[in-house]
C-alpha cells in the first residue's frame, strides 16, 4: 500500500507540473486564473473574452492533458483513503471517485463549448459541474487531513 501511494503522489506531482507549464500560456489580465476562468466562465460573454485572448488548440491541449491529470489525482486520493482503513475510508474512495466523474463530464462539455458544438449556456452546467467537483476533493482532502490527526478511528485489525 504504501509503494502505491507514493507512486500515485509521485504521478500526481508529475502532472501537476505538467499542466502549470502547459496552462502557464492561459494566464493573462483576463483570465489570471487559467483554465479555471472557463470552467467557471458561466456566461456567454465570458466564453467570448476568452476566445479571444487564448489560443484554441492550447485550449484544447490544456482540456486533453487534464484527463491524466484526474487519473492521477483519483489514484492518488483514492490510495490515501483506503490507507487510512477505517470505516469512513470506502464512503471518501467513493466520493474520490465521484469527483473525477464530475471532471470528467465538465472536460467533455467545455470541449463541446469549446468547439462551437454546443450552446454557450451549457456553461451554467459547467460552472455547477465544475462547483461539485471541487466541493467534493475539498471534502475528501479535508477527510485525509482530520485523519493524519487522528480524528477519525483507525479499525482494529485483528
Amino acid at each position: 500500500m504504501k509503494r502505491n501511494l507514493l507512486i500515485s503522489f509521485l504521478a500526481l506531482v508529475a502532472t501537476i507540473i505538467l499542466m502549470w507549464w502547459q496552462e502557464s500560456a492561459l494566464v493573462t489580465p483576463q483570465s489570471p486564473k487559467g483554465i479555471i476562468d472557463l470552467e467557471f466562465a458561466k456566461t456567454p460573454a465570458k466564453l467570448q473574452q476568452l476566445q479571444f485572448f487564448w489560443n484554441h488548440e492550447t485550449v484544447l491541449q490544456n482540456i486533453y492533458l487534464d484527463f491524466l491529470f484526474i487519473a492521477a489525482y483519483t489514484w492518488f486520493l483514492f490510495t490515501a483513503c483506503k490507507a487510512v482503513k477505517n470505516s469512513e475510508s470506502n464512503l471518501f474512495s467513493g466520493l474520490t471517485v465521484s469527483a473525477a466523474a464530475f471532471d470528467v463530464l465538465e472536460n467533455f462539455l467545455m470541449i463541446l463549448v469549446w468547439n462551437e458544438r454546443f450552446s454557450p449556456a451549457i456553461l451554467q452546467v459547467v460552472f455547477y459541474v465544475a462547483a461539485t467537483k471541487f466541493f467534493l476533493i475539498v471534502i475528501v482532502i479535508g477527510y485525509l487531513i482530520l485523519s493524519l490527526f487522528g480524528l477519525f478511528k483507525r479499525e482494529s485489525v485483528l
